[in-house]
């Protein structure tokens, strides 16, 4: 027999909606209590930049401070940039509109960084942790784009543990080096530490030690004696006591400096004398602005033109002077003219010589017989 085919009543239809109507009500409640799906919430929306996506994904999670507050709705490749540093995603985050009662725009700021995270350091799923703002930034507005930075992978870690590694290796090599150039007795360490003549050196110049140090002792040499003898104590204390009592004599003003240390009186002249000098300092430089300004008699003899070319020409005389007696001299030493022969000619000498010999007889004469010169004669016609 063919089968029948039964006809559903309205009444049926009706149950077959509710259920479904229910079922999915039920749904909705189960996503929305888990907090992935929130249609009737506002969200705020933000953006933020990276290098790559590296697994980040529709619905990755967005924590703030590692508080989960939303999930990311988009990712985007961004245009070809001519810089190689530029960002190359976008990710479009959804985030509560408010968080623990504010609003999300006061907990994220203008300060804050989207940082490109993992839940751990081996997990392949990315999420995004921003960093709360402080009161220096302003608060976001929906659409801002935040700053990003990304955080350390595993890629990453092991990159730096491999430069690490090799870092060691290198230097483990450079020590196993100096270790084996110190063993073969190379550079100064390695003679130090090879060389059996340091070795005595040393040990001779720690016995000599011992030596002085025994002879100190023992109160041998000037060294030993500074140490060992009382009497150097002794005048040291007695100095020690005569500069007290010379430092008592000047505080109670004795003797010619404990007078120059206290007396009042003497205070009172040096003050007085100093006062003097500055008024002297004050006289002469108004003596030495009037021999500036061409004042008095010895300030026009340093700023009168016409003196200075006065003395100018009585130098130029006197030089044109000078020269002449220069060549009179001259000609006098060559024998010309009168005085250069009365200075030159042999026979006038003579003559000069043999006047004053005839001269100094005519005086001997003289005085033996005064009247045979001075006698006179007259005679009448």
């Amino acid at each position: 027999m063919p089968p029948t085919k039964r006809k559903v009543g309205l009444r049926e239809l009706r149950v077959g909606l509710f259920v479904v109507i229910a079922i999915s009500i039920l749904i909705f409640l189960i996503l929305s209590a888990a907090g992935d799906l929130t249609p009737f919430t506002p969200k705020l929306h933000l953006r933020a930049q990276f290098a790559n996506a590296d697994g980040l994904r529709r619905g990755s999670e967005v924590r703030l401070a590692g508080v989960r507050v939303g999930t990311v709705e988009d990712v985007r490749l961004l245009p070809p940039s001519d810089d190689p540093n530029a960002p190359k995603i976008e990710a479009l985050m959804a985030i509560e509109a408010e968080i623990d009662g504010r609003p999300a725009a006061e907990r994220i700021r203008s300060d804050s960084t989207a940082q490109l995270g993992s839940p751990s350091i081996l997990g392949t799923d990315k999420l995004i942790n921003i960093t709360p703002g402080t009161a220096l930034g302003q608060p976001v507005r929906d659409g801002d784009l935040l700053r990003s930075s990304s955080a350390n992978t595993l890629a990453d870690v092991t990159a730096s543990s491999n430069e690490l590694v090799q870092q060691l290796n290198q230097l483990s090599q450079q020590v196993t080096e100096i270790a084996q150039k110190i063993n073969e007795g190379q550079g100064t360490l390695g003679r130090f530490l090879n060389d059996e003549s340091f070795y005595n050196n040393l040990n001779a110049a720690v016995r000599d030690i011992q030596d002085v140090t025994r002879r100190l002792r023992s109160g041998e040499g000037t060294a030993g004696q500074l140490i060992n003898d009382p009497t150097l104590y002794n005048n040291l204390a007695s100095v020690t006591a005569e500069l007290q009592a010379i430092s008592a004599d000047l505080r109670r003003g004795r003797g010619t400096a404990g007078r120059l240390l206290t007396d009042e009186a003497l205070y009172n002249e040096t003050r007085t004398a100093v006062a003097r000098l500055n008024r002297s300092a004050d006289e002469i430089n108004a003596i030495i602005a009037d021999l500036r300004a061409g004042r008095g008699t010895f300030g026009k003899l340093l700023t009168d033109e016409a003196f200075y070319n006065d003395a100018r020409l009585a130098i130029e005389r006197l030089n044109a002077t000078t020269a002449r007696i220069d060549e009179l001299l001259a000609n006098a030493q060559r024998g010309e003219g009168t005085f250069g022969k009365l200075l030159t000619d042999d026979q006038l000498y003579s003559n000069f010589n043999q006047l004053s010999a005839e001269a100094v007889k005519l005086l001997y004469d003289f005085r033996r017989d005064p009247k045979k010169y001075l006698s006179i004669k007259l005679s009448i016609f």
